[in-house]
C-alpha cells in the first residue's frame, strides 16, 4: 500500500492512546480503533508508522501488528486461544527426552532441565517428563496451575504466551519467557534444541543448513525477538 499521510500523532483518550494518520484515528483490518494500554507502547507504533516511505510495509511494523492481532483476534476469541495453549500441556516439548543418541540426550537436557527446574520451583507444581515415545499426561493439580496462571495473565502477557506458544510448540517454554527467567536466546536454544545439534552432526559449518532449517530458525529468532520487545513496551 502507498503511503497516503504526512503526519503521525498519538493521543490519550480516557486512559488509552491512539494513533493518528493526519488527525484520522488508525484502525485495525477489522475496523475497530486501534487502542493502546501504554504510552511507550504508543510511541514505537507511532515511530513504525512514522519510519515507513513511500510505501507501507506491515512485514517493518512488528509491534503494530502485534497490537492489531491482539484486537481483531485475540481479545474475540481468548477462551478459545486459552484452551488451545493449554493442550499443548501433555506434549510440550520440553518433556520428551531421547534416549539415543547421546549427544542428543546431551543437548536437551543441557537446554531444558534448567527450566523444567525453574519452572516447578515457580509455578509450585510437579511437571512430568518421559522418554518413551507414548504420550504422557501431566497431573491434574498441574494442569489446574498453569490454566490459572494463564488465566490471570493480562491481555498484552497472554497475547504473547500464546502467540510464543504456537512458534515454539510449548507452553511451558513462554512461562519462562514472559517472567524474563531466561534470555530470548536460551529460549531459541530450547526451541531449537535437536535441530541445533545436527549442525554439528552434519557438520552445517562446512556444508551450510537446509533452506527449510534456514526458515524455521528466522521466524522463531525474529518472533521471539519482536515478543520481547512487545513484553518491554508493555512496563
Amino acid at each position: 500500500m502507498k503511503r497516503f499521510y504526512k503526519i503521525v500523532s498519538i493521543e490519550n483518550v480516557d486512559s488509552e492512546w491512539k494513533i493518528l494518520l493526519d488527525g484520522k484515528i488508525v484502525r485495525t483490518p477489522m475496523r475497530s480503533e486501534l487502542t493502546i494500554p501504554t504510552e511507550k507502547l504508543a510511541a514505537a507504533i507511532q515511530t513504525e508508522w512514522q519510519d515507513q516511505n513511500d510505501m507501507i510495509l506491515p512485514d517493518t511494523m512488528p509491534i503494530t501488528q502485534m497490537m492489531m492481532t491482539i484486537i481483531d483476534r485475540i481479545r474475540p476469541n481468548r477462551e478459545k486461544f486459552l484452551n488451545e495453549a493449554l493442550g499443548y500441556l501433555d506434549t510440550d516439548l520440553i518433556c520428551y527426552f531421547a534416549d539415543e543418541p547421546e549427544i542428543y540426550a546431551a543437548e536437551q537436557k543441557k537446554h531444558w532441565l534448567p527450566i523444567l527446574n525453574w519452572l516447578r520451583d515457580f509455578l509450585k507444581c510437579e511437571i512430568l517428563t518421559t522418554n518413551a515415545l507414548a504420550a504422557l499426561t501431566q497431573a491434574q493439580p498441574t494442569h489446574k496451575v498453569i490454566s490459572d496462571y494463564i488465566s490471570n495473565l493480562d491481555e498484552l502477557k497472554f497475547s504473547v504466551l500464546y502467540l510464543t506458544t504456537l512458534t515454539t510448540g510449548s507452553v511451558l517454554l513462554p512461562i519462562a519467557f514472559i517472567e524474563n527467567a531466561f534470555t530470548e536466546n536460551e529460549i531459541f536454544d530450547a526451541t531449537l534444541a535437536e535441530d541445533l545439534i545436527k549442525d554439528k552432526i552434519y557438520l552445517a559449518e562446512t556444508y551450510g543448513i537446509s533452506p527449510d532449517q534456514e526458515r524455521r530458525r528466522k521466524i522463531v529468532k525474529n518472533e521471539l525477538s519482536g515478543s520481547r520487545q512487545f513484553l518491554d513496551l508493555c512496563l
